[in-house]
């Protein structure tokens, strides 16, 4: 992806469908996270820029930081959004629990995984499977117009079916 909020789409499509068993925040979270390596490289004029975090067990890596500190981090940055956070311990703890471990497992793994798969598709210095497998099986698998296609379609599904859940959601309050 050219730059990490493509691969929100299908993150966004998965929170639509499991809302309760999947944490968006931490999908992003990982995301960002993986996408700081082919900065850094690509700040220093350094090739290639895809390297240990773009490979599963770097995502895999990527994914247990992601849930380690998504849960507590993003669970703050979620009551800092509805602006409900009171500043006292047990106003931070609280804030803490709000993402349940298995959202944000699946979240973490999810996003890191997935991250290395759609990058696989369109990026010739992946080598997703190393250090096993030194070939990018998915190079070229989908043109990078049907690849941006599919991301942002499924953001679009993922934004409609949120915005369904949470009018149904409403309705019941």
């Amino acid at each position: 992806m050219p730059f990490t909020p493509l691969h929100f789409g299908p993150g966004l499509a998965l929170k639509a469908v499991a809302p309760v068993y999947f944490s968006f925040t931490v999908f992003v979270l990982s995301q960002v996270l993986i996408d700081i390596e082919p900065l850094y490289f690509m700040l220093n004029g350094d090739w290639p820029v895809h390297r240990f975090f773009h490979t599963y067990p770097g995502a895999t890596v990527i994914g247990v930081v992601s849930f380690v500190v998504g849960r507590p981090v993003c669970g703050i940055c979620l009551v800092m959004f509805k602006r409900s956070l009171r500043i006292t311990k047990s106003g931070l703890l609280e804030a803490m629990q709000l993402i349940n471990p298995v959202a944000a497992l699946s979240g973490a793994f999810i996003g890191s995984w997935s991250h290395v798969a759609l990058d696989s598709i369109m990026h010739s210095d992946i080598r997703p499977f190393a250090p096993f497998v030194d070939d990018n099986i998915l190079l070229g698998s989908l043109t990078v117009y049907e690849l941006h296609l599919f991301c942002v379609a499924a953001g679009i599904a993922g934004a409609v079916g949120m915005g369904f859940w949470w009018l149904v959601w409403q309705e019941r309050r």
